[in-house]
Formats: structure tokens, C-alpha cells, sequence
């Protein structure tokens, strides 16, 4: 399992380290690294993709069951990671994907590459610092439309800014995310 964190311009948003432990006990070999530093999305997307390449080379991966998580701005670069390795991906899970600087309408415009079974999270009142809940219908709609196997859940609202549910490893969504990830790898 490779976990893309979020946050932009320094910030991280999502727990690296308590994702790949739970994982871990989950029986998941898993791999989470900080990104660089940098709005450019190009830039990014290349990073996550060595986090890939880095967990690709473990040598106790089993390479038929590969599944890539992300959070936020992770999110969108896990869609892109879906998009331009399906060969290697089995299961994809989106947790409040973010725009991106608009990036994530153009990832929407061709999904058609994504062969693998993909989770969408988000929460209610998750719409403060963008409209994720929005997003996350986006996501959804354009992989229907390109005939791929998507669920998407919508929790109820959490705390003030339903962002935070996915700040660390906790339920609701920990337990959906592992039913997932069970069934599909």
C-alpha cells in the first residue's frame, strides 16, 4: 500500500507514519513518504511516483495486490498514479480528493485508463477549504461515465470541517477503507 499525504506549501495533512502502522496490523505491507515541497502538479505527481517505483522494489511486495491511498491533494495525485499505472495498481482509495489547483479537471477528462476498482470517501461538511464533497461527485460521475467499478461514500458531517475525519486513523472510514481493500486485493 502506498499512502500519498495532503497539504500543499509545507503543510501535511493526513498521518504518514499512523496510516502505514495500521496498515501494517491490517497485514498490509505499506509506504509513505513526505513530498516535495512544490505547487507545480507535475512536479508532485513525479514525486508520488517514486514513492510508487520505491514501494514497487520492496522485496516482499506482492505485486498483484498493490493498492495506492490519498488523502486531499494525495487524493489527486492517487487518481493520477491510477491513471497512468494501471498495470501495476489493484485497488484505489480517494479520501476527500482535492482540486489541485485545478488539476483534477483535466486528470477528470480521461479516466479512461483506470482498470481497478476505486473507494471515494469524503465527509458531509467537508466544503471549507474547497468543496470536496463537490469533488468527490465529480470523481465518481467521470469514472461512471468511463465505466469503472467506483463507490462512493459520503459520511455525516464531522466535527466543524469534515476534512478532519481523514486526519488521522480512526472510524468511520478506517473500517470502510479495510473492507475495501479485503474484498479487492
Amino acid at each position: 500500500m502506498l499512502y500519498s499525504h495532503g497539504g500543499r506549501q509545507g503543510a501535511v495533512g493526513g498521518d504518514l507514519q499512523g496510516t502505514c502502522a495500521a496498515l501494517a496490523d491490517a497485514g498490509y505491507l505499506a509506504h509513505a513518504r513526505r513530498r516535495i515541497d512544490e505547487d507545480h502538479m507535475p512536479l508532485q505527481l513525479a514525486d508520488a511516483l517514486v514513492g510508487l517505483d520505491t514501494l514497487l522494489a520492496h522485496p516482499d511486495l506482492d505485486i498483484g495486490r498493490v493498492g495506492i491511498i490519498g488523502f486531499s491533494r494525495g487524493g489527486l495525485l492517487t487518481l493520477q498514479m491510477a491513471v497512468d499505472r494501471p498495470s501495476v495498481v489493484h485497488a484505489v482509495v480517494l479520501m476527500a480528493p482535492a482540486h489541485g489547483l485545478r488539476s483534477m479537471e483535466a486528470t477528470l477528462e480521461d479516466v479512461t485508463a483506470v482498470d481497478d476498482p476505486v473507494l471515494v470517501l469524503v465527509a458531509e461538511n467537508d466544503v471549507f477549504q474547497a468543496d470536496h464533497v463537490a469533488i468527490a461527485h465529480d470523481v465518481e460521475a467521470a469514472l461512471v461515465a468511463a465505466g469503472k467499478d467506483v463507490h462512493l461514500v459520503v459520511y455525516p458531517p464531522y466535527q466543524r470541517d469534515g476534512h478532519a475525519l481523514f486526519f488521522e486513523v480512526q472510524d468511520p472510514y478506517w473500517s470502510d477503507l479495510l473492507a475495501f481493500l479485503d474484498t479487492h486485493l
